[in-house]
């Protein structure tokens, strides 16, 4: 009997339309936090206005999106915080069956009912949009079309910049896509110049406050000193993908954290099934550990370990063979530049 063949496509639709009817479900069960969802609408709103949030007569605190953002976050006018984590678990569900990341799938069901459903549901819209509009992107050969749409993807990605940033700059070096790069300095710079200096301003004079119980980025724990050594060897130790690996560097790297999204994003690279019993065991824990001592000192460390399980499973198992244009393979490129250097 001959199987039935479900090209990328579909299979991504069809990820899509489960993730919304499963998020339709969570959200209507669990209680879901409205807090940062109302925060970034509130200030979204002053900047539809016309006016800068950063402003001293505006400041409300806690908005440190860029002054283009109110580009890609005009929906929150629209919609409400369950809406939202509703969307947003539809594009990532759409990646993961993209992608067949079982292992993100495993991990992202635990932890749907921690910060997913209470903080995370923009954080998942923004992320998961971006990456599904540079996949669209690589599938056009109109080149204006194909520019465009990288275009909005790095506008998405980096209403979030210490999670998009680097998933950004390493599709912009792998694709040398320099017109993308200009025409998104123009629009998200140039355009929006006059509020760049009071948005400078304040994430400078008050810098986002970690979590102090969900902080996941290493260099806001132990510094760049540390982390730096870090990233460097994580990024030598396997072959990655762009987002893959940017996100494993926001893990690391970020100045301050945003919980969830890189985890899942470095949990895309592993795709051994035999990881997902360790996924689940830990993930379960960190569960238990938020509803019985949600103000625990634990809560830390048990989000780092979990950034750190996520990338010793990435490192220690890595993907199949072979490479593409999305693959990023440092070692061999440092051993090609040494065997010229030497051939010279």
């Amino acid at each position: 009997m001959n199987k039935i063949q479900i090209s990328d496509g579909t299979r991504a639709l069809l990820g899509a339309l489960l993730g919304a009817i499963i998020m339709l479900v969570v959200v209507r069960v669990f209680f879901v936090s409205c807090f940062d969802f109302d925060l970034i609408r509130r200030d979204t709103l002053v900047l539809l206005s016309g006016q800068s949030p950063w402003a001293l007569e505006n400041r409300t605190g806690g908005f440190y999106n860029p002054p283009f953002s109110f580009l890609f976050l005009w929906i929150l006018v629209f919609t409400n915080s369950k809406t939202m984590i509703v969307i947003g678990g539809a594009l990532l569900f759409a990646l993961m069956f993209y992608h067949r990341a079982w292992v993100a799938a495993a991990w992202f069901g635990t932890h749907t009912f921690l910060w997913m459903v209470s903080a995370g549901g923009i954080d998942m819209y923004l992320i998961g949009a971006g990456l599904l509009l540079l996949l669209l992107a690589d599938h056009f050969s109109n080149r204006p079309a194909q520019t465009a749409l990288r275009v909005l993807a790095y506008g998405f990605l980096l209403v979030k910049p210490q999670g998009g940033a680097f998933i950004v700059v390493l599709y912009i070096l792998l694709r040398r896509d320099w017109i993308g790069i200009i025409a998104s300095l123009a629009i998200y710079g140039l355009l929006f110049a006059p509020l760049y200096p009071g948005w400078i301003d304040y994430v400078l004079i008050d810098p986002p406050a970690t979590q102090v119980q969900a902080a996941h980025s290493l260099a806001t724990h132990f510094g760049f000193v540390l982390s730096i050594p870090v990233a460097i060897g994580v990024a030598l130790a396997r072959r990655w993908k762009y987002w893959q690996l940017g996100g494993a560097l926001a893990g690391i790297l970020s100045p301050y954290g945003m919980p969830g999204v890189p985890i899942f994003v470095i949990l895309m690279a592993v795709n051994k099934l035999a990881a997902i019993p360790a996924i689940l065991v830990y993930s379960g824990c960190l569960a238990v550990l938020t509803w019985v001592a949600p103000q625990s000192p634990l809560m830390g460390i048990y989000h780092l370990g979990m950034l750190a399980l996520a990338l010793i499973l990435a490192c220690l198992l890595p993907g199949a063979a072979g490479r593409d244009d999305d693959t990023i393979d440092l070692t061999a490129w440092l051993r090609a530049r040494r065997k010229n250097l030497f051939h010279k």
